[in-house]
């Protein structure tokens, strides 16, 4: 017998897993402030509380730079996973470059800057995780 409480038919459900289609969802941007003004990149938020509820722990999104778009040298608290879909990109961790092209991951530590551009003649699109229960926690903190 199912309990009729609604935070455990909420528990249920998460326990059930998630699912989300992400061409369903709206771009988003944001205005940064200088010197990020103007980047030209967007995402899709995939999972992040409270939009998705029931998940936790993890928010995950779908970014989307176009040709010769950069988002610069910045850091923020948690870590930070990319893994590429499309496209071909360059990101600089602490100064290391690593090369960008569909099927890469990249692990990106705590606090450490970086630096990420679109090199390649179409979008590069990657998907993004922190640890953490939404993308509205992270505080990006510009370097450059």
């Amino acid at each position: 017998m199912v309990d009729p409480r609604p935070e455990f038919e909420l528990a249920v459900r998460a326990m059930a897993g998630t699912r989300i289609d992400p061409e369903g969802l709206p771009w988003e941007t944001r205005e940064d402030p200088p010197p990020a003004t103007g980047i030209r990149t967007r995402w899709r938020l995939i999972f992040s509380r409270p939009r998705t509820p029931g998940t936790s722990a993890m928010c995950m999104g779908l970014a989307e730079f176009p040709p010769g778009a950069v988002l610069p040298l910045h850091h923020h608290a948690p870590a930070e996973i990319y893994h590429v879909l499309a496209g071909e990109g360059r990101t600089e961790v602490e100064g290391e470059p690593h090369r960008l092209r569909p099927g890469v991951s990249l692990f990106i530590p705590a606090n450490a800057r970086h630096r990420t551009t679109n090199t390649g003649a179409g979008p590069l699109r990657f998907l993004f995780v922190f640890p953490t229960d939404s993308f509205e926690e992270i505080a990006y903190h510009f370097d450059e």
